[in-house]
């Protein structure tokens, strides 16, 4: 009788642990390059024309047993009607693993492709320009070109890539996300992400 009630009682919690699984596809919308200073302020893409068109990154997530995959993708929304963009605002993927931790999960994440978006790698981004406004052949600080460098890795993230160098804004290569699980979808750093169905690949 004792073992039935232990077999029984494992069964049940195998069962609840298959049904809090959270393999599946999920999306959402995401304000394309919302940045939030210290005093309030708040921009993103297409702030000015925002009442007739609405930017956002597409952002698609698929988790499969202990992997993660992020997509991210530049649309807009003009007259209820959505298109999708040739480059604005560029295409992001991130690949990594999921480590469950109590009622959540740890996701450590990296770039894995992108498009139309980082430094020309033939020009490098001059020590003191600001990424949102100047991106090459600005003159730069009269320093070695070691010291350039050197305050180049203070603000920007590279990888290499044929030959050469891309650049990109600091934290943009690498990201650590919390999920937590919900009836309807996910949450990844406190944004919803809606159980979609799963896509074909």
């Amino acid at each position: 009788m004792f073992k039935s009630i232990i077999f029984i009682s494992l069964l049940l919690l195998t069962e609840l642990a298959k049904s809090q699984t959270i393999d599946g596809f999920y999306t959402t919308l995401e304000l394309n390059g919302l940045k939030i200073d210290s005093s309030g302020n708040i921009n993103f893409y297409g702030i000015d024309s925002f009442k007739t068109e609405k930017w956002f990154y597409e952002v698609s997530v698929t988790i499969r047993a202990n992997q993660i995959t992020i997509e991210k993708n530049p649309v807009f929304f003009k007259d209820s009607i959505k298109h999708h963009s040739a480059s604005d605002g560029g295409f992001i993927t991130y690949k990594g693993i999921l480590t469950k931790l109590g009622d959540t999960y740890i996701a450590k994440t990296k770039m894995s492709d992108y498009d139309y978006i980082g430094f020309s790698f033939f020009e490098a981004p001059g020590a003191t320009d600001d990424f949102d406004t100047v991106f090459v052949n600005k003159p730069v600080v009269k320093e070695s070109p070691k010291e350039i460098e050197r305050i180049r890795l203070e603000k920007y993230d590279r990888i290499k890539k044929d030959g050469g160098y891309v650049y990109f804004p600091k934290g943009l290569l690498r990201q650590d996300l919390i999920i937590r699980p919900d009836k309807n979808g996910i949450w990844i750093n406190n944004v919803f992400y809606q159980r979609a169905k799963l896509k074909n690949k």
